[in-house]
This record gives C-alpha cells, structure tokens and sequence, in this order.
C-alpha cells in the first residue's frame, strides 16, 4: 500500500476489535517514535506503553467516557517534561557526542545554542514547547502505524492531572499530552464507513 493510499485509509477508530497486536507490530509503532522528529532533536518527552488492562481500565474515568482507552490493545500515551534545565540539556549532548563520534567539546556551540533557547524560557513555556514536540512525534506515529494496517485514534480529550495521578507522571517530572489507543477496527465501527473529510489542495494550499 502506497503511502497516500495508507493515509486515505486510516480514520480515528471509534470501537476495536479484540486482536492484541503481536510484539513486532508494537515495536515498530514504538521505533516510529524514537525515530520521529524533534526540535534540537532532544525530545523532551517518554513514549508509555499501557498493555495492563486494570491500568487502561483506571484511565478510564479521566477519559470523558471514551471507552476506547481501555478497549483497546495497547494505549500509548506521549508524555511531555514539564521543564527542561541545564542537567536535561548536557545529558543529550553527551549522548549526542557519543552516537557521533565526537567529543563533548565539539559540540559546545551547539549546546550554548539550545541552552540560550531553552533556559531562556519560563517554566510554562518550557513546558508548551515539549508539548508542541510530542504532536511530530505523533504524526510519525500515525502514519507508521497505517503502513502497517494497524488503527489508532489520538485524543487530546482528557483529564490531564487524572490521566497524570493513574500513570505516575508528576513525579517523573512528565504531563500527559496525548493519549493515543490502537490495535485493530472492529467489524461494526460506524465511523470506518463514513467520508473522509478534508480541505481540497486549492483550499489547502497557498503558493507563492
């Protein structure tokens, strides 16, 4: 299936079915997003994978009633650090060095310019802009997993501080951003049979 064509066929599910997908199918939605894009790409977010089913049934409260969460396979959950600082920042670039074959000072203008970026900023909007990088890992995520003929349904919808206390993210210095349920549709999901809706290129599109 080409790429547009996996596009056109992903929709967010409303209902799955009751397959568990298998550990291949799972690690390449995972490696979807360790592979994603990050500003700096010093992706300042966790990737939580909920198999428990007592764990997805626990998040159901804060859900607002979208029972998808706990029917569902597996629930990813993309987590954001709720601030960043100095230590965060020189832990990346180590491993940066190391992954590049560099040493620590060949990296030193670089780890000055995210610094000057970063630190600059208060708490809040630290915590905005990990957010903002949890959505491109998202995306990746999404179009991973249609190649892969597995459904998925990203909400934003939820009690983020209930969602937090369920999955102990506070005290990781973590806030949920997205919860994102997958596995596969189920025979009688409404939603799967209705037209997909999007702005046309010339609406889209503005060249200049």
């Amino acid at each position: 299936m080409s790429l547009i064509n996996a596009l056109n066929w992903r929709y967010a599910v409303k209902r799955f079915n009751q397959d568990i997908l298998n550990q291949a199918q799972l690690n390449e939605l995972i490696e979807s997003v360790r592979l994603a894009p990050s500003a700096y790409g010093i992706q300042p977010y966790q990737l939580i994978v909920v198999s428990t089913d007592t764990v997805k049934q626990a998040c159901l409260p804060y859900s607002y009633g979208q029972d998808k969460v706990a029917n569902c396979s597996h629930l990813l959950v993309l987590a954001h650090k709720t601030e960043l600082n100095q230590h965060d920042i020189a832990a990346f670039i180590e491993q940066l060095a190391v992954s590049q074959g560099k040493s620590i000072n060949d990296l030193a203008a670089y780890q000055k310019q995210i610094e000057a970026d970063l630190l600059t900023r208060t708490p809040e909007q630290q915590a905005n802009w990990a957010q903002q990088q949890c959505y491109l890992a998202l995306g990746t995520l999404l179009t991973s997993a249609a190649a892969s003929y597995i459904d998925a349904c990203p909400m934003t919808g939820f009690d983020v501080n209930g969602i937090n206390q369920v999955l102990g993210l506070s005290e990781k210095g973590l806030s949920a951003a997205i919860l994102c349920p997958v596995g596969i549709r189920a025979e009688d999901d409404h939603a799967a049979s209705r037209f997909k809706f999007r702005l046309s290129q010339e609406q889209l599109v503005v060249n200049l």
